[in-house]
């Protein structure tokens, strides 16, 4: 039944606070605190605007159009203009490589491309932008038309086209590191659920500024009918944030609300204490995208004493999961092996299998779940979780188990348990797992002690055919320190190496890029050397 479109809740929000700020996008290349503003009513009054150009264009319900812009007014604009007529926005994560940029375009199917004059005159490198409609929103250029010519100039009411709640929404690519490009299907209803479960677990106030890293975040808010301010940095470098602007910004605009990865709150953080600042009107904090230390915990309780600090678990396919206190994660930091992410929030269905067992249909999940405190791989269901990938049936079969209730048990690929209070923790991922003396282990067991220790800013276990290595950043050589810990775990034998740089995912900068780290064993790159475990055993 067509009776659904996820742009009702935000246009609604619209109308019930015309006059108040809906988005504040900093200008990055101008100095601190040059910004533009749009109140929830401006807001509006640009999508039907916008709307009026791309019925225009050619385009029609069902359409899928890239969009080439960066994080701003006109983004957001023409996102909501899209979603509204029906037409389906596909965005592609900044920063992905050209060649698997090209597949990923390739696989998009779009009817058309939209986007800023300085990335759409690249158009002809890219054959699947060659037979496709190309629009600017900032001018012309050759081969490319500008959509504003298209504009109407009276005030319009953006439309919602009604659509059944299987249709889709919002496509987005991320870059990955190994196979197919990914392409996250999220249908109207599972924007809707998404934001119904975000709002769940991290209720809003009516007064509420936030300051959010995770585009999802906007969308939501928007939803709220809440004020969103962008930070003043580059989005797609989070974990090189300009903390000097964005600290500024949390200081003196008035900000109750904070979302960020732990590498961007990690420079927050450090460079505040760094400077005596205390933010201590902040109410909420949400740290998402990665595990963090117990350095940064502790960092964030003092930053923002009056917060109520979390850190949530969840993925593209599937936000949120789990999420925990911060006041809760550091007084149980030790009770168990791995990264404590809490109980499964209200809309998830969570549940632990055997890494080893066949996943088909739904009695296979069921029969492979194990007891609490035994390690698994982590499964997640719940109408917030993305039931496929687009154009990628084959990533769709390997991580999507149908439900009969409609839904799908997504497997995460990562590994954990539960403990006896029904909480989470994560151990890993399947795919990163080492093994040593006959025996499989995952790492953050290891990872986690080890960052533990004074001079090591980071560690990282991978393996290859002649076993275990231990990469670590940092000013550290101590050997008699490190291996009573990998003693523990069997790992004796392990070689070591030291890194200036870890590297790490391009999304949010926190997570370890493992398979890079594979790569640089394999070429050479990481100069090996033995730990000698004899003359301190």
């Amino acid at each position: 039944m067509n009776d659904i479109n996820f742009c009702t809740r935000i246009f609604e929000a619209g109308r019930r606070h015309p006059d108040r700020l809906a988005l504040r996008i900093p200008d990055i290349a101008a100095p601190a605190g040059t910004h533009e503003d749009l109140t929830y009513g401006a807001l509006l009054s640009a999508v039907g605007k916008q709307q009026s150009a791309l019925k225009k264009s050619g385009l029609s319900c069902g359409d899928r159009v890239l969009l080439f812009t960066p994080p701003g007014i006109s983004l957001y604009v023409t996102l909501l203009a899209l979603l509204g007529l029906g037409m389906v926005p596909v965005m592609v994560e900044r920063g992905m490589p050209r060649n698997r940029l090209r597949a990923t375009l390739a696989r998009a199917h779009a009817t058309a491309a939209i986007g800023d004059r300085a990335i759409m005159k690249y158009w002809w490198l890219f054959p699947a932008l060659w037979k496709i409609s190309r629009f600017a929103l900032d001018g012309r250029t050759l081969g490319v038309r500008d959509l504003r010519q298209l504009t109407t100039s009276e005030n319009t009411t953006p439309e919602c086209q009604l659509l059944n709640e299987n249709s889709p929404g919002l496509i987005t690519f991320t870059s990955g590191s190994t196979g197919l490009p990914k392409g996250a299907d999220r249908t109207h209803g599972s924007l809707i659920a998404q934001h119904l479960a975000i709002r769940s677990h991290w209720p809003d106030q009516d007064n509420d500024i936030d300051l959010p890293v995770f585009p999802v975040l906007v969308l939501h808010n928007l939803c709220c009918g809440i004020s969103t301010i962008l930070p003043d940095t580059d989005l797609a470098f989070p974990g090189n944030v300009a903390a000097p602007r964005v600290l500024a910004q949390i200081m003196r605009q008035h900000v109750t609300r904070i979302a960020g990865s732990p590498a961007y709150m990690d420079r927050i953080t450090t460079y505040a204490l760094a400077q005596h600042l205390i933010a201590g009107h902040v109410r909420s904090v949400i740290i998402g995208g990665s595990t963090l230390t117990w350095a940064l915990a502790e960092r964030c309780r003092l930053v923002f004493p009056h917060a109520e600090t979390r850190v949530v678990y969840g993925s593209t396919e599937a936000e949120p999961i789990a999420d925990v206190n911060i006041d809760i994660l550091i007084k149980d930091w030790h009770q168990h092996a791995g990264h404590l992410v809490g109980h499964p929030t209200e809309m998830a269905t969570v549940c632990i299998v055997a890494t080893d067992s066949p996943l088909l249909t739904e009695d296979d999940v069921t029969q492979a779940q194990i007891l609490n405190g035994t390690e698994g791989e982590v499964l997640v269901s719940g109408p917030h979780v993305l039931k496929a990938y687009v154009e990628n049936p084959e990533a769709t079969r390997e991580t999507k188990i149908s439900r009969s209730n409609g839904s799908v048990w997504h497997r995460t690929g990562d590994t954990g348990f539960f403990d006896n209070q029904g909480r989470l923790w994560l151990t890993g991922r399947i795919k990163d797992r080492i093994r040593a003396r006959g025996k499989v282990l995952s790492p953050f067991a290891v990872e986690k002690e080890l960052d533990a220790l004074p001079g090591i800013e980071r560690s990282a276990l991978i393996d290859d055919a002649d076993g275990p290595v231990l990469v670590i950043k940092g000013q550290f050589s101590q050997d008699a320190k490190i291996i009573p810990i990998l003693r523990r775990h069997t790992l004796d034998s392990t070689r070591i190496a030291y890194v200036h740089s870890m590297p790490v995912d391009a999304r949010h900068n926190s997570k370890i890029d493992r398979p890079r780290l594979r790569e640089w064993l394999k070429s050479g790159r990481l100069r090996l050397q033995a730990i000698d475990s004899g003359k301190h055993a």
